[in-house]
């Protein structure tokens, strides 16, 4: 499965295990210019440029494909990913941990089975967060890649 998470991360099809909301979390930080560039998965040789968009977030650009906007948030010393995705009209953002070592970057979902019920309001959102990310299970299926 962490195969398929991640060709479908990187083709932006985002039909996965990861937790989805049409909130958001903040977008208050200014990027990490240390994601900035192109990071690439040895198993299945799936890139994804990652450029500035501007000062508060990245494009994502898997495989030359559609670009998709991003921003990340740290909550509890824990790096997130916020995808933000637009199909028919409907803004989806999709949840992402991550982590940066030296030239090695990995991500994982945000576990979806942990949510109760839908969020209300950003504010649910946070709290959801702040009250799990401490859990064993709240990340899941890690994929390591590397930066080319």
């Amino acid at each position: 499965m962490k195969n398929k998470i991640f060709s479908l991360f990187f083709l932006v099809l985002i039909v996965s295990c990861a937790l989805e909301s049409k909130f958001g979390l903040p977008n208050d930080e200014e990027i990490n210019t240390e994601l900035i560039g192109t990071w690439l998965d040895i198993k299945t040789n799936e890139t994804l440029l990652i450029k500035k968009n501007n000062e508060m977030s990245y494009k994502l650009i898997p495989n030359d494909s559609t670009e998709l906007i991003s921003y990340s948030k740290k909550i509890k010393g824990f790096n997130i990913l916020n995808m933000v995705t637009n199909g028919n009209g409907v803004k989806t953002n999709s949840f992402f941990g991550f982590e940066l070592r030296n030239d090695t970057l990995e991500f994982s979902e945000v576990n979806k089975d942990l949510k109760k019920t839908d969020f209300n309001s950003q504010a649910e959102l946070i709290k959801f967060f702040n009250e799990n990310i401490d859990k064993k299970e709240f990340f899941i299926n890690p994929t390591i890649v590397i930066r080319e």
